[in-house]
């Protein structure tokens, strides 16, 4: 197609701003030239579509250049190919230099070559500007020119647009000018090398096992927690996301008026300046604020006031606000308070009513439940609101212990000996949490007496009392954890799981996350000294709807959760073994004759033995119909199919249970935990795929760019349509009206996404995944905007009974402001949507249709994403979908 005259005349006197600060006129051939390396289908169109004036940056052009690129994609999925190639081109080009592409561009120098040379520059400006460890620098410097050699960068096509804009935006490391001088192979070898360093200190051959890990993730198959690849080989060198820290009920222990309080360990200043610390270098931090004697009660060294728990997360809140984590994001942070707090009513309604969207908003908040509560709740028998000052042996045990202690407070009460604070009724208090939950997602549960019972390690005279900030890891005080997850997608191959490579990528996963333990620089001596003792890993797994997808297998079935099972306990078992081996070859952990697993005990078998001995009283009925939903799916030839040698293969590795049993009670095991399942984010968006063991959040939604507004697919629905070519123009019209497939749509089962799934299937799917863990589960209870009160009490109650840990639900629409609208009227109602437990119904409106593949018709897909029915997107969507933004993170920082 060649250039109107009009086309022409608007790239007439355009003037460019480089980044050094210097203007050039705009040149037309030099952009095609950049578009035809990036692969793009017709230069000429993106040209035509740009819209021009005056004086732009450099990096406004490419913006403007990517986000018409990126509106063609549903037309042909090479414009997304050539997207990201562009977007990757640009990270080039500030890495090694406009000389370097330049020759690269004209066949002077090769490709693979440059980008090999370019390995050794990155490690001398790493030393330059002194940011790698010096201990790890000085001895990989003799291995440089042997790493860069095993450079693949044909890895970097691996990446999704999405994938690369994340890394840029939070990972790739920056000179002090603010450009890169790390592209993504040099990110996965930086990250294999500041993880392989661990063994060195056990006689092994780093050079072996940086190589290994370089390839797992390199090739998206394995993906680390974002403190490890923002912080491997530095020397901040903090590498673990999720952390736990007391908060006693003084203000520190530093100061006089606390230093003889047998009960101030670590104060609330003392918390906070940790809190600090760990935000600074990328982590989250999750608190009880259970200790701290209720809003009113005396303070004894002033005979003042106390202000209560609230007060003090305010100040916390307003922390977060000003440190953001590792300089890249936002910090996050988990807020929870026990059900017998005095205070416990006020904190339920925190962030709802009136205050919702206003207080705590760098909190998510949980009340910490218990068995004992819940029968309470559901007899709708009073309980008694105890302050901690008076009872502290209520968050010193849990179980029977805790029945014991809290009758006897109550006793005391009744004799007169403690004051009385409240006395309610347990349901009312129940309703009070539902109420809140539905209106605005907060709080969410835990169930502390899960948390403990499940958990292997065991420390003598200590509790578990709180989180992380997304719940997946339930963590003693001062306890840490470094994450990782699988993904899953990446062992299907035709219509099968290839378990033998899954087995061997678990082992290696298991490897680096026990190596991260070694070479992790954390910012307190007790937390370097709680986490050498426990030696506590997160294993867990992301891409799982992906995965169903690719296997034919619609989400909300009992097919799917029988899939989920097979692989869960898979990699629960293989991960298992994983750490025995580890054990024998560097020894248990040093706490491991005080745990469960002395005793031959499996995390799985407590959960299955709860179900059967608990759960099982409390409502069989609910119970056996979970178990049943399993069993139906189990005995679907495809999925017998599909599962087909897994349990061959743990036979192989000796990862039975009985074999398990023996060796872990006789050889010992490495780490006191090892599975999690986190929310992932920013780690979905990198490997490309969809988050965690989530369903699609949709099928189209709004995404902010720097640069505009983009109707952006979900990349695996979009790729599936596209190859079965169902994508009509009705179809494109409605799906990016609603962010839905049409009810008659031949994919619209197997593409259903969050809010078409029943609240039940996200609890069984959740529970499922818990029945093979030992830490926690993140997921998200996703609920339709029209969804009843009694919804979020029958989930609550299913998941405390199922075992999740937790649960945290999310009515779309509960907060003015939320993360993501679906669809361009995602605001407005969508077609009407009839959810039920097994079958979901949904009536469309009118479709109309559009064509996207002329000039003329791009430029009014943008103008109409810019403007709807006369009301711009700002004044009809409240909150877009951020450029690095994952939709199921609700905090801005998982991952």
């Amino acid at each position: 197609m060649q250039l109107s005259t009009e086309a022409i005349s608007k790239v007439v006197g355009i003037k460019v701003l480089k980044r050094n600060g210097n203007t050039e006129d705009f040149s037309r051939d030099k952009l095609v030239r950049s578009l035809k390396l990036a692969g793009v289908p017709d230069p000429d169109l993106v040209i035509s579509a740009l819209d021009l004036r005056g004086t732009v940056s450099s990096s406004e052009l490419s913006d403007k250049v990517q986000l018409i690129m990126l509106n063609m994609v549903t037309d042909d999925l090479k414009w997304h190919d050539a997207a990201r190639n562009y977007l990757l081109w640009s990270v080039y080009k500030q890495v090694w230099g406009k000389d370097v592409v330049k020759a690269i561009n004209e066949g002077r120098v090769k490709f693979e070559d440059a980008y090999r040379e370019g390995f050794k520059a990155w490690f001398r400006t790493g030393l330059e500007l002194r940011i790698w460890d010096s201990e790890m620098s000085a001895w990989y410097a003799q291995h440089i020119d042997e790493l860069a050699k095993y450079l693949d960068p044909s890895r970097d096509l691996l990446l999704t647009y999405n994938g690369v804009r994340t890394l840029m935006s939070r990972y790739l490391l920056k000179r002090l000018d603010g450009s890169f001088f790390e592209v993504p192979q040099y990110l996965w070898m930086r990250t294999a090398m500041g993880v392989a360093y661990a063994e060195l200190r056990y006689g092994g051959d780093p050079i072996t096992w940086t190589r290994r890990f370089y390839d797992l993730m390199s090739q998206l198959r394995f993906m680390p927690n974002s403190p490890t690849l923002y912080n491997a080989m530095t020397r901040l060198g903090q590498l673990s996301a999720c952390f736990v820290v007391p908060i006693d009920d003084c203000l520190s222990r530093e100061s006089d008026t606390n230093r003889e309080d047998p009960e101030c360990n670590f104060g609330i200043m003392d918390a906070l300046r940790l809190a600090a610390l760990i935000f600074q270098s990328g982590g989250g931090v999750g608190y009880n604020f259970g200790k701290l004697r209720p809003e009113g009660d005396i303070v004894r060294s002033t005979t003042g006031i106390a202000s209560g728990p609230l007060s003090f997360m305010k100040l916390f809140d307003t922390l977060v606000d000003t440190i953001k984590q590792g300089g890249k994001r936002r910090g996050a942070q988990m807020g929870m308070l026990f059900w017998w707090h005095p205070d416990i009513e006020k904190f339920i309604t925190s962030k709802s009513g009136e205050l919702k969207d206003i207080q705590l908003q760098n909190f998510n908040i949980s009340v910490t439940i218990d068995d004992y509560f819940m029968q309470k709740a559901l007899k709708g028998e009073d309980i008694y609101l105890i302050n901690p000052r008076e009872c502290p042996c209520l968050y010193k045990t849990w179980g029977e212990e805790f029945v014991k202690c809290y009758e006897g407070c109550v006793e005391a009460i009744k004799a007169g000996k403690v004051r009385i604070w409240r006395r309610v009724n347990a349901k009312e208090l129940w309703d009070k949490i539902v109420k809140s939950a539905w209106d605005s997602g907060d709080p969410g549960l835990w169930n502390r007496d899960l948390a403990n019972y499940i958990n292997n390690e065991k420390l003598p005279g200590e509790v578990i009392n709180a989180t992380n900030p997304c719940s997946e890891e339930s963590l003693y005080d001062f306890e840490s954890c470094n994450l990782g997850s699988i993904n899953l997608v990446k062992y299907v191959h035709e219509g099968r799981i290839d378990w033998d490579s899954l087995a061997r990528d678990v082992q290696l996963a298991v490897r680096f996350l026990d190596d991260v333990i070694d070479v992790n620089k954390l910012p307190h001596e007790r937390l370097r000294k709680r986490v050498l003792e426990t030696r506590r890993i997160g294993l867990g797994a992301n891409g799982l709807a992906d995965t169903l997808i690719a296997l034919g297998l619609r989400y909300d079935s009992p097919q799917a959760l029988a899939v989920s099972n097979e692989l869960a306990s898979f990699i629960a078992r293989m991960a298992v073994r994983a750490s025995i081996e580890l054990a024998k070859e560097k020894g248990v952990y040093p706490a491991y004759k005080h745990s469960d697993w002395a005793e031959g005990v499996l995390p799985w078998t407590k959960h299955r033995e709860r179900l059967e001995k608990f759960s099982s009283t409390i409502d069989k009925e609910a119970v056996d119909e979970y178990m049943k939903t399993l069993d139906v799916g189990y005995n679907d030839p495809k999925v017998r199919a599909i599962i087909d040698g897994s349990t061959a293969v743990l036979k192989g590795y000796r990862a039975l249970d009985s074999d398990l049993s023996i060796d872990v009670s006789t050889v010992g095991i490495r780490n006191g935990s090892i599975m999690s399942i986190a929310p992932e984010g920013s780690r979905s968006l990198i490997a490309g795929v969809n988050s965690s063991i989530e369903p699609l959040f949709a099928i189209a939604y709004i995404r902010n760019l720097s640069i505009g507004k983009l109707i952006e697919y979900n990349y695996t629905a979009l790729r599936l349509l596209m190859q079965t070519k169902t994508l009509d123009e009705s179809t494109r019209r409605f799906v990016e009206e609603y962010g839905i497939l049409p009810r008659d749509h031949p994919l619209a089962d197997l593409l259903r996404t969050a809010h078409e799934i029943h609240w039940k299937w996200h609890v069984y799917m959740q529970v499922t995944w818990a029945r093979w863990n030992d830490s926690g589960v993140s997921k998200t209870i996703n609920m339709p905007s029209d969804t009843p009160m009694e919804d979020v009490e029958q989930a609550y109650r299913l998941a405390w009974l199922l075992n999740a840990f937790g649960i945290t639900v999310y009515r779309d629409k509960s907060k003015s402001v939320q993360v993501i609208y679906t669809g361009v009227k995602g605001a407005e109602a969508k077609p009407t949507i009839e959810v039920k437990e097994v079958k979901v119904e949904t009536k469309p409106k009118v479709e109309t249709k559009v064509s996207y593949t002329s000039l003329s018709a791009l430029k009014d897909k943008l103008v109409r994403i810019k403007s709807n029915g006369g009301e711009s997107i700002e004044e009809e969507m409240q909150e877009e979908l951020g450029e690095t933004d994952d939709p199921y993170c609700k905090t801005g920082s998982c991952g």
